[in-house]
């Protein structure tokens, strides 16, 4: 079976890429296919290399804890010595919450977005030329021709989907906004001050401040529990005993930088070797900005029978305080590395004959559904009292401290999910249209209006937005939101109906959903785990609408 889908896959593949056409008509596609490389690749790499700062004075910084400046250089300027703040990752972070300045704030967010409007013009390029690719290869659209490689039907279907949850978020998400717009408002009297406005750059300081007036959940408290080197440790001894995995760290891992570590897996049940892991979790200095999980080598049955087992790489960029002092991870951190620990196990515990349905090779709408499903336990407060453990005396997570996960995730989770259904709508809106479709009147019209956003006269392109168009995910970034729903669904239905830590539950996943890989129809066996055919209520329940 699998080497009959192996040839009808690699046929489709040749097809997609216009093998059957002229070869006059294969070079025109040639240089389409060229131009939409070089144009991702570009903005790819300066997004990712670009480092973007703010210089602030501490007075400017007023609201931070003193935590936050022990790691920051400074620079002069004139006669005044400012911090220099990265406008992205844990500082932006930090910075939009705690800041108690709005203009601070504001600075930090206009500085956030890597993509401008020169990017922009290089988007809209894209987006005609992947246009005219589908045309040429006879497709009405570009979201069609990716939708061939789907399980999920048309993009009419998904548009429809994406739509309905938008109305059904949209009144939620509003409520949340004016609890917020209040807030502020209050605020600012009580400062003698005139309200003006709401904008994007309030939100993270307001929704901090309400849930702290509310004494209803603050999950900075987490980081005493969530040390790295301990929180690695706990999380592969969760993994082992749901799914028998032992992690044995090699003595040198000879790999690309020396904080790297590398991890022998075993299956304990049967003493087999399942692969490698290397975990490159610390940040430095030209380093891949984000967190992600690359596939070194893919597993695959080698023509003797024997077992070739994959190697894959955990990437993250937690940052190291001064002084040697422990890497303290938030919960944001925490849900981040179980997301991508999902994505590893995929790859690890595929068994496949051939390489190109290992793991993560599935169809593309399915690709999310293992690592949502795992990111999903770092809400989980009996997983999180497994893997936390305070980082000098190495107490149990308090649940005191543990009760706030519940309220956390439950509070403006409107808003949350309205912001992640938009994206997926402007992208699918951009690719699903015939004709030309203009991406910044799109964006406008979306994130100005359906998503709530809020950046006064200044247009900032919001990266979330538009990173499908660049990343790979173009006409697909709902896969996060679709994967979101299955995971839940599998979730909820099937591995909590029996307990989180049964064993036996975690190998029939693993034996059904895992193992099979690419090399199935992946939705019937969806189906097959699940006992029936997946439904949306377990991520209408998450976001409170069930």
């Amino acid at each position: 079976m699998e080497d009959q889908m192996l040839m009808e896959r690699m046929i489709a593949g040749y097809k997609r890429v216009g093998a059957l056409l002229p070869t006059n008509k294969q070079e025109i596609l040639q240089t389409l296919e060229s131009r939409i490389a070089e144009i991702t690749m570009d903005i790819s790499q300066r997004t990712e290399c670009n480092s973007r700062h703010v210089l602030l004075t501490k007075e400017e910084l007023a609201g931070l804890p003193e935590q936050f400046f022990v790691n920051l250089q400074t620079k002069k300027v004139g006669t005044i010595f400012k911090y220099v703040v990265s406008a992205s990752g844990s500082d932006a972070v930090s910075v939009l919450q705690y800041a108690s300045a709005e203009h601070t704030r504001k600075s930090v967010y206009m500085a956030s977005s890597p993509i401008g409007p020169s990017d922009m013009e290089l988007l809209q390029e894209v987006a005609d030329l992947r246009r005219v690719r589908a045309i040429f290869l006879g497709y009405s659209s570009h979201a069609e021709y990716i939708f061939k490689d789907m399980a999920v039907g048309t993009p009419n279907d998904m548009l429809s989907f994406l739509k309905n949850l938008y109305c059904q978020l949209s009144p939620i998400a509003q409520r949340e906004l004016d609890q917020l717009k209040q807030l502020k408002q209050a605020h600012m009297e009580s400062l003698g001050q005139r309200y003006n406005s709401f904008y994007e750059w309030d939100i993270p300081f307001y929704k901090r401040v309400f849930l702290e007036n509310a004494k209803l959940a603050d999950l900075s408290g987490f980081s005493h529990y969530l040390p790295l080197s301990a929180v690695v440790q706990n999380m592969f001894a969760f993994i082992h005993s749901i799914l028998g995995l032992k992690f044995k760290r090699a003595a040198n891992a000879n790999a690309w930088h020396e904080q790297v570590e590398l991890y022998d897996v075993w299956d304990e049940k049967n003493n087999s070797y399942v692969g490698q892991l290397y975990l490159d979790l610390i940040a430095r200095n030209s380093k891949y900005g984000g967190a992600a999980t690359f596939p070194l080598k893919l597993g695959f049955e080698r023509k003797d029978g024997a077992r070739e087992h994959a190697a894959v790489a955990l990437v993250a960029n937690f940052h190291k305080p001064a002084g040697g002092e422990s890497i303290l991870l938030s919960h944001a951190n925490l849900a981040t590395l179980f997301h991508e620990m999902g994505h590893v196990l995929h790859i690890l515990l595929s068994r496949t004959k051939w390489t190109a349905f290992n793991g993560v090779y599935v169809n593309r709408d399915f690709s999310e559904c293992p690592s949502r499903l795992f990111e999903q336990l770092a809400w989980d407060k009996l997983v999180v009292k497994v893997v936390a453990e305070h980082h000098i005396t190495g107490e149990t997570i308090p649940d005191k401290v543990l009760c706030g996960l519940d309220v956390a995730k439950e509070q403006f989770i409107g808003l949350k999910y309205l912001r992640e259904v938009t994206q997926a709508i402007y992208d699918l809106t951009v690719y699903s249209k015939p004709d030309t479709a203009n991406v910044c009147s799109i964006y406008a019209q979306i994130e100005g209006n359906m998503a709530l956003r809020n950046t006064g006269k200044a247009t900032v392109y919001n990266w979330h937005t538009v990173r499908g168009m660049i990343k790979g995910y173009d006409a697909a970034l709902f896969v996060y939101l679709w994967g979101k729903a299955v995971s839940a669904d599998m979730l909820y239905s099937r591995i909590y109906s029996k307990g989180i830590f049964n064993s036996e539950m975690w190998n029939e996943y693993r034996q059904t959903i895992l193992q099979p890989g690419g090399a199935c129809v992946i939705m019937d066996n969806v189906t097959k785990f699940l006992g029936r055919n997946p439904q949306n209520e377990a991520l209408l329940k998450l976001v409170g609408l069930y």
